[in-house]
Order: structure tokens, then sequence, then C-alpha cells
């Protein structure tokens, strides 16, 4: 046998050669490999001309490898193998697109930017994208995987009891909070160790949220004979917006459990007034009609619901 040409041969090559050595069938090589068998025996004859050598003989209706590929099977085994595991590697980290999240902007600000490190620690393949918006959410468009959103409750007054993983929250109240600094300006020398009389709220600044009727419904309920009208009012577009303004004591907010559970905990916010409403809109997580949710979607539902149900308890 002559000396072996130096020569690196295809991948090609090398696969032909890995599979007919291992299934001793160019035909099983070939159906393996996805081509004919006409390509495979190609490979072959290429082999054994350039490295001047006979890499198979027959041995009934198999064939044998010859001691050249005996003694080098294992290493062309590991080159394939190596290949096979490199693509699978790129594969994946090429055809992995983050999770698309779509949030209010408020619930994204109060809430879950402080807490997707959580989920990030929890998951660390999964990537994020936070489409923080108040519009509403063209999931094909905008290739959102799931959406939070502020949707009607059926029956405001009535409690939802069926549990509902889509539905984390599903009884939240709106309460009147306010900064301590700004209850002390208001209260002056009189100390604050019970609820107030609702009718206080008369001569307080009302922080408001606009297209909303909170306030008017607030008074309606809880201040016999309220004819209005309101006290001056202070007018944002954002929950976020409120709940800032009411920790620097601009006045009295009136926002939802969930946005004010960490301010309130803080020390930065209290609840002077004892009475509450229900939320009329609760959050709902909401799924793309025609696209099959992944793991990876479920997971984030999961975690999320869980942390919302976590703050909804430890409110009160």
């Amino acid at each position: 046998m002559k000396t072996p040409q130096h020569f690196v041969p295809t991948l090609p090559e090398i696969r032909a050669l890995e599979a007919v050595a291992r299934l001793g069938s160019v035909s099983a090589a070939a159906v393996e490999l996805n081509v004919s068998q006409p390509t495979i025996s190609y490979h072959i004859k290429q082999l054994e001309a350039r490295w001047d050598a006979k890499l198979f003989r027959k041995k009934g209706r198999k064939l044998e490898s010859t001691e050249l590929v005996h003694d080098t099977y294992n290493q062309i085994s590991a080159i394939t193998s190596s290949i096979d595991n490199l693509s699978s590697y790129l594969s994946q980290r090429t055809s992995i697109k983050p999770l698309s999240i779509g949030v209010a902007t408020s619930f994204a600000s109060i809430i879950l930017i402080k807490r997707l490190e959580k989920f990030s620690q929890l998951h660390p393949d999964v990537g994020i994208k936070l489409n923080a918006s108040n519009r509403y959410t063209d999931f094909a468009k905008e290739g959102i995987d799931v959406t939070l959103r502020l949707l009607p409750k059926l029956q405001p007054d009535s409690a939802i009891t069926t549990p509902n993983p889509l539905i984390p929250v599903p009884n939240e109240r709106i309460r009147v909070v306010c900064s301590p600094g700004y209850l002390q300006k208001q209260l002056g020398n009189t100390k604050h160790t019970q609820p107030l009389d609702p009718v206080m709220l008369l001569q307080m600044q009302l922080i408001h949220e606009e297209d909303t009727f909170h306030w008017q419904k607030y008074h309606t309920a809880y201040i016999a004979d309220f004819k209005g009208p309101l006290a001056q009012q202070l007018s944002f577009n954002n929950a976020d917006l409120i709940l800032n303004s009411a920790i620097a004591g601009s006045g009295v907010a009136i926002l939802r459990d969930l946005y004010i559970n960490n301010a309130i905990a803080e020390g930065l916010l209290i609840e002077p007034f004892a009475n509450s409403l229900p939320c009329e809109r609760i959050f709902q997580f909401v799924l793309a009609d025609k696209k099959m949710p992944t793991q990876h979607v479920w997971d984030f539902i999961s975690w999320l619901g869980n942390e919302m149900s976590s703050m909804a308890k430890n409110n009160r």
C-alpha cells in the first residue's frame, strides 16, 4: 500500500465513510444521510482513490471495514459527532427568539421591571422583549407572544371564586392613599390614629386618572348626600404618574391594590381611609388566537401570576 497523500476529506465524504462503517451498508447509509446510493458509493471511491487504499470488503450481504477504517473509526466518529453537536448548538442559538411580552406602561413601570430579574434567574435561557404600551396590541404585526391587559370584569361587585391561571388577581380593589407628609399637612397637629371620615376628601387635592370616574364613585358611595362638585383635581393619563405624584405629596390618589403595595410596605404611602371600591377592570393574560403558546410563554404566565397573587395577599 502506498503512503496516503495528505489531503482534507470533505464533510460529505467523512459522513459517508462513518455511516457505511457503522451500518455496514451503502444503501442504509444513503437512507440515513438522505442521499442516493450512487452518491455514497462515489464518496467512498473518491476516498479510496485519494488514499490509495481499500476501505471496505464484502462479507455476505454486509460491507466489512478494512483495517485502516477499523483503526481510525473512533476518530472519524468523533469528527461527525462534534460537527453534529456544533450544528445543533448553533441552530438553537439562532432559532431562540426572545419572549415578547405586551403590558401597559404603568404595570411595566410599577411592577414588572423591578421583578424581571427573578424570572431571568429562574429561566436564564429565555430572553425577554418588553413592549410597554397603552394601545391595542396587534399580535401578528408586532410579534407579541402574550399580553397582560386590563379587561372589564363581568360582574364588578361579585367576587370571582373559580381559579383561572389567566386571571391571577381576580378581586382587586382600589384604595385611597397619600404620603405621610401630605396627611400631616392636612391634619396639622392632629394625630392620625384611626381611619378618617371620607368627608375630609372635600378639602383635599384629588389626584385623578383621565377618563375615569373613580373619585366620583368613591364620593357617592362613602360621603352621605354627596352632590358634588369634587375637590380640585390633578390629572394624569398613567397610573405610574399618579403613584409618583402621591408619593411626592401632591395630594390623595385612588389606585388599585397591586400599584400601591410596595409604596405602602416601604412607608412611602399610607391609607388614611378604610373604605375601598371593587375594581371594574381586572388583569388578564391574553394569548394570540392562532398561535400555540410555547412552554416559555406558560412559564412566564405562571411566574408573573404567582408574583401578582403574592403581592395581592401581602397587601392587606
